[in-house]
């Protein structure tokens, strides 16, 4: 296996985004200091979903008009997902939210508490031959249930507090990550067995995600690094990427997202604060670092992801959205091209 340039050796000259983004006047909250993936587009690149208080907004880009999805909760949710036509939203409390937004907002699946403590993340995705509902909660375990009935089919332990967990797209594997230096891999075809450790980081990881083609996925940690690492080989990650402020808090690699489109095989991460980084991930050898904010202060992030055919990155602040143009054409066109 070809090893990809470490961090320190990657070049910061590309190109993937126009650096001149489109400003959507859309707030989003934060509900904990570290839990920061509040930002989905699961069906067009019209529209996004976020979190905002204790509701949760769907927000056309077309109009400029914003519908709640989930409205007035009991809680201020600290994790969102939307996927497969559902969006779940989970609170500190162990509160989640389960609607079908084929059906409209009217049609609550499930509305009460899973039992053990804050839903540190939720992930949504079809494998197994069914959707499943994916909990992370911070009493060691990932609880997992089946839509749409919300009936519950297990939970998995593990040695920490779980803060993430991703299926493949392929729907054979599944990443978990937590207050850990370690990072697990499961398949999902033996019924969540689990198949293999990676020394993933010095501190605990908050995010997770899979590349399009399932080979590859991304764990971003807490001490401001990034590794990826191919499924064949857990013995060490084929790149380690670093934060532009870390080893600052701020500096904390938060989210996590590769382009779900193939051809355009991007990686994107976000810092706490300020900072987005976009990178070649067929090659993992050139980025593009982003500033978000004004260089006179920081601004804390809440999200960031791909519109569902890679023509745009979504990047939430609590002010307002961002989005970023992809020119998916040149990365179709050339092996490493360049991007506007």
């Amino acid at each position: 296996m070809t090893i990809p340039q470490m961090s320190d050796s990657i070049d910061e000259d590309g190109n993937f985004v126009k650096r001149i983004p489109l400003k959507h006047v859309h707030r989003s909250s934060i509900q904990h200091w570290q839990l920061r993936d509040l930002v989905a587009c699961p069906t067009t690149r019209n529209e996004f979903i976020t979190v905002h208080q204790n509701s949760v907004n769907r927000y056309n880009v077309m109009t400029k008009q914003t519908t709640p999805l989930l409205k007035d909760l009991s809680f201020s949710p600290t994790s969102m997902t939307a996927n497969c036509g559902f969006v779940a939203a989970g609170g500190q409390r162990s509160q989640l939210v389960v609607k079908s937004l084929e059906t409209g907002t009217s049609a609550t699946l499930v509305d009460h508490q899973v039992g053990g403590s804050i839903n540190n993340a939720l992930h949504i995705s079809e494998h197994m031959g069914e959707t499943r509902l994916l909990v992370s909660n911070n009493d060691d375990t990932v609880k997992i249930f089946s839509l749409p009935t919300v009936s519950h089919v297990t939970d998995l332990t593990l040695p920490c507090a779980v803060n993430y967990a991703s299926v493949s797209g392929n729907g054979e594997y599944m990443a978990v990550v937590g207050d850990s230096k370690v990072a697990w891999l499961y398949s999902t075809r033996h019924n969540y067995q689990r198949i293999a450790s990676c020394a993933a980081s010095s501190d605990a990881c908050f995010s997770c995600a899979w590349n399009a083609t399932s080979d590859k996925f991304a764990l971003a940690s807490q001490d401001g690094h990034v590794t990826v690492w191919d499924v064949r080989f857990c013995d060490r990650p084929i790149t380690r990427l670093s934060s532009k402020q870390n080893p600052q808090v701020k500096g904390a690699c938060r989210s996590v997202k590769f382009s779900p489109s193939g051809p355009v095989d991007l990686l994107v991460f976000t810092e706490h604060t300020s900072y987005v980084h976009v990178l070649d991930a067929r090659t993992f050898n050139r980025k593009m670092v982003l500033r978000v904010t004004p260089y006179d202060g920081d601004q804390h992030l809440s999200g960031v992801c791909f519109s569902p055919d890679s023509k745009c990155i979504f990047v939430g602040m609590e002010a307002s959205v961002w989005e970023y143009e992809v020119d998916t054409v040149c990365r179709r066109r050339f092996a490493e091209g360049s991007i506007i």
